[in-house]
């Protein structure tokens, strides 16, 4: 189950990626500007992505959640293959929509199966071996993404994309069975009850407003990484291309997929075994981790963007991805700890909604819009560099409020254990 999870959500997030990659010939094709493209890297995605969740989760914690990760797989693998026929800015951000609306039923319910299956002690490394998806699936969507792209250009790389997950999302359907579907739904209390609870407890809100300014530098800066490496270090790519025998954007994808990849894969397992060693016994680790990886990722970030040469870039980036996916086993464990046992995916999901909109709705785009700002003064790549370096503050305050939460959450997860306000 675990695995077969979490190579689902390896395609959420290679389908949700990909386009950062193919950014530039979408840009070309349709002639869209930076801001247009962070609506659609991010915005468009996150509409009705953000709003769709909390439902999902909430039928998800009464019913059977297998089906419901199943037919989300299928759902979004389709939108983002059609992603292939749009012919103007408008038709790919409609299909980038449906894209958010199936993948909105992927991570609470998958999460939430795990917690059931995993005893506590070993619920955060597990969740950290989900979390290896997100740096596994953006690594193959940049890689294959950038040399597809190379060879058989972004429609027929949207296309390639999807068609895997319609094969995954049959699988789940048939191979896998939720053991506790429907045994808790009489214990599942009312949104209202669940959502005032949670809008109670510091800690909680702490933490998903801290995992959202974290996302907002991700999204935003890997919403641009590509197009930032082919406007400012175009020269030095160009070269390399010849010497692999790759296109340029190929080049971009491969660096940017291994360092990426290795990175966040390593980082997601490291904080997933301190989280573990240390946040059983006490919690503050759950959210100290988290603070540590959201500074450390910031500055990866502003060396990654910052060095003259695009080699050390890419080998800059391995830092920034481990760190930036260091939180993701004892942060999200600490947002179920917060939540209590039975409004679990409810929880996620909540936090999921603030993630979508502040992280992958606005982060993209406010950083596109800076980036189009600058440019008359700067140019586009200079002006690009400027606005990804200015949106990387929100890493530093992702920090702050971890580290805030700390002194909170014990005292908080031990009233929600007892079902407490």
């Amino acid at each position: 189950m675990l695995g077969l999870l979490t190579v689902a959500f390896g395609l959420n997030l290679l389908d949700r990626q990909i386009i950062n990659i193919l950014a530039e010939p979408i840009k070309r094709d349709l002639d869209l500007s930076d801001a247009q493209l962070g609506a659609l890297t991010g915005l468009s995605f996150a509409l009705l992505y953000s709003v769709l969740a909390l439902p999902i989760a909430r039928r998800a914690d009464r019913g059977d959640r297998v089906r419901i990760v199943g037919l989300a797989i299928l759902v979004w693998s389709f939108f983002c293959a059609a992603c292939g026929a749009a012919a103007s800015f408008v038709q790919l951000l409609l299909l980038r929509i449906g894209v958010g609306i199936g993948e909105a039923g992927c991570a609470p319910p998958s999460q939430s199966l795990i917690a059931d299956e995993f005893p506590p002690e070993r619920r955060a490394g597990a969740l950290a071996i989900f979390a290896l998806g997100s740096p596994s699936g953006a690594s193959v969507g940049l890689v294959a993404g950038g040399i597809l792209a190379g060879a058989i250009g972004w429609r027929w790389t949207m296309v390639a994309a999807g068609a895997p997950g319609l094969i995954v999302g049959a699988l789940v359907l048939a191979t896998l069975a939720d053991r506790h579907a429907g045994r808790s739904g009489a214990a599942v209390p009312p949104l209202r009850g669940v959502l005032a609870h949670l809008m109670r407890n510091r800690s909680f809100l702490l933490v998903i407003v801290a995992c959202a300014l974290l996302s907002f530098v991700n999204y935003g800066a890997m919403a641009f990484a590509g197009s930032f490496y082919l406007r400012v270090h175009a020269a030095e790519i160009a070269v390399l291309g010849e010497s692999l025998g790759l296109a340029p954007i190929g080049v971009v994808g491969l660096g940017l997929g291994l360092f990426g990849g290795i990175g966040g894969a390593l980082g997601a397992i490291a904080g997933g075994r301190l989280g573990n060693r240390g946040g059983g016994d006490d919690p503050r680790w759950l959210v100290l981790i988290p603070a540590i990886g959201s500074l450390l990722c910031a500055l990866g970030y502003l060396a990654m963007f910052t060095v003259p040469s695009a080699a050390a870039s890419f080998g800059l980036f391995f830092v920034a991805a481990f760190f930036s996916n260091f939180w993701y086993g004892p942060g999200t464990l600490a947002i179920q700890r917060l939540a209590g046992p039975h409004s679990r995916a409810t929880a996620l999901a909540i936090s999921l909604f603030v993630n979508s909109v502040v992280g992958l709705g606005l982060g993209p785009l406010v950083m596109g819009a800076l980036s189009d700002a600058f440019a008359p003064a700067l140019g586009t790549g200079e002006g690009l560099r400027a606005a990804v370096l200015i949106g990387l503050a929100a890493g530093l305050a992702s920090a702050l409020l971890y580290w805030l939460s700390s002194h909170s959450i014990a005292a908080d997860v031990r009233r929600s254990a007892l079902g407490e306000a």
